[in-house]
């Protein structure tokens, strides 16, 4: 913008919808040469486009397209992308930014000439970013982990359903209070609620009723027929929870038990398709620089491909610094009038997604990996809370990611105990994938 060029620049803002674009092009100066137009997201849309940024160029005698667009959900990307083919110097903007440059103007109502002017304002500040090309293996990483994440919380809450079902027709199945040795203690039949067993009988032998006409020979050949591995203790606890019932009889609850039934169904349907997609998303995230990730203990393959995906292509960065605050789990700093600065909650700004991933980060290893575990403990001493400790960690989980990533170096641990082909044989149970691993990651 400070060149001699710029006098001759061509500035577009673009209001991205799903159905109607809306542009103005003008001067570096702010000076409206085209008001406000509509175009589709079609290609006939961006001809459009394309038609009077020609004509404002040729009329006015402008070189260079600068074209701002603000990141409104995701309908901004396919332009983004033929903008850039065509050679415009195309730059993001995001719709915070935007937001904040009405306030500024004092303008608190929302048209699409606001925004398109706001968006204007915004570009010639300097803020936005240069768009840049995104790989697709990893373009394709996020969006299938982020899918995986959403489904993962479908299924739990498809879980709280069926407790919920089962709660009316057969509250005991989940367990029974027992008094012992004078406190009370919840004793259950099954110790995972979506066992396979459990599953099998809440589906076809869910009401208390149902239970006892089976009797523990009919419980025994079951277990044998379905493989379902029912031990004695189980069948006795299931017998006596079922008399001691209380449950409607199950003529009057047919609501509960249809609607158990299609719960269960659905959630059998997004297991198998959670299933599927960690498979795809495992062989993609062996393709990428992100699978060396696996050599860290307490790092899964699923957490490795977020976290890869998360961080994104590495060439855009200089630091993990930038990283740690994109994923806003960066602290809070506050310092004024020469006193000793005071560090806050972290800044919970950009990402939300990247910053659950770096939680988990920190959770999981905090857990399973010891030399991250020592600096938990650390850190507790410190006085810091559970949930401040995992960001702490997950942030330096951060750092040495980028780090490997950059260099593909692999994980490094002090521990005497520590053996990457045991590390791997526990995350990768395909022979061939791991071959794999080590063809990309450690025979170079």
């Amino acid at each position: 913008m400070r060149s001699r060029e710029a006098d001759h620049y061509c500035i577009v803002a673009v209001d991205a919808a799903k159905y109607v674009n809306t542009a103005i092009i003008c001067t570096i100066y702010g000076d409206i040469l085209k008001g406000p137009f509509e175009f589709d997201g079609s290609s006939t849309g961006f001809q459009v486009l394309k038609t009077e940024i020609d004509r404002t160029r040729e009329a006015y005698q402008l070189t260079d397209v600068i074209l701002g667009i603000e990141t409104t959900a995701h309908y901004y990307e396919d332009l983004v992308r033929v903008c850039d083919e065509e050679g415009y110097l195309v730059r993001v903007v995001n719709a915070a930014t935007t937001a904040e440059e009405r306030r500024k103007l004092l303008n608190y109502s929302k048209t699409d000439r606001v925004d398109l002017n706001a968006i204007v304002q915004t570009l010639l500040q300097g803020h936005g970013e240069t768009s840049r090309k995104k790989r697709e293996d990893l373009e394709q990483l996020q969006t299938l982990t982020r899918a995986r994440r959403r489904m993962v919380d479908e299924q739990t809450r498809c879980i709280n359903r069926i407790r919920l079902y089962m709660d009316h027709i057969f509250r005991e199945f989940q367990g029974k209070n027992v008094r012992r040795d004078g406190k009370n203690q919840l004793v259950k039949v099954f110790d995972e609620f979506t066992s396979k067993t459990s599953l099998f009988l809440m589906k076809h032998y869910p009401h208390p009723s149902d239970i006892l006409a089976l009797g523990q020979e009919g419980l025994r050949n079951l277990s044998k027929t379905h493989n379902l591995k029912l031990r004695q203790t189980a069948i006795e606890r299931l017998l006596t929870y079922a008399e001691e019932s209380i449950s409607k009889p199950k003529e009057a609850l047919t609501s509960e038990l249809l609607l158990l039934r299609l719960k269960l169904d659905e959630y059998e349907l997004i297991r198998r398709q959670i299933a599927e997609l960690e498979e795809v998303i495992e062989h993609l995230l062996l393709l990428t620089d992100g699978g060396i990730l696996l050599s860290i203990p307490g790092i899964g393959v699923t957490l490795a491909a977020e976290l890869t995906a998360e961080m994104g292509d590495l060439e855009a960065f200089t630091s993990a610094s930038q990283l740690i605050k994109m994923a806003g789990t960066n602290p809070v700093v506050k310092q004024s009038g020469g006193k000793a600065a005071s560090h806050f909650a972290i800044s919970k700004q950009v990402r939300a997604p990247f910053r659950s991933v770096v939680y988990q980060a920190g959770k999981c290893t905090a857990l399973f990996n010891p030399e991250m575990n020592a600096h938990y403990q650390r850190l507790k001493e410190r006085g810091k809370l559970t949930g401040q400790a995992f960001i702490a960690i997950g942030n330096r989980i951060l750092r040495l990611a980028y780090a490997m990533r950059k260099q593909q170096t692999l994980y490094q641990s002090q521990q005497p105990d520590y053996v990457l082909q045991k590390v791997i044989a526990g995350k990768l149970r395909n022979q061939a994938k791991q071959a794999l691993f080590y063809d990309r990651f450690v025979i170079q």
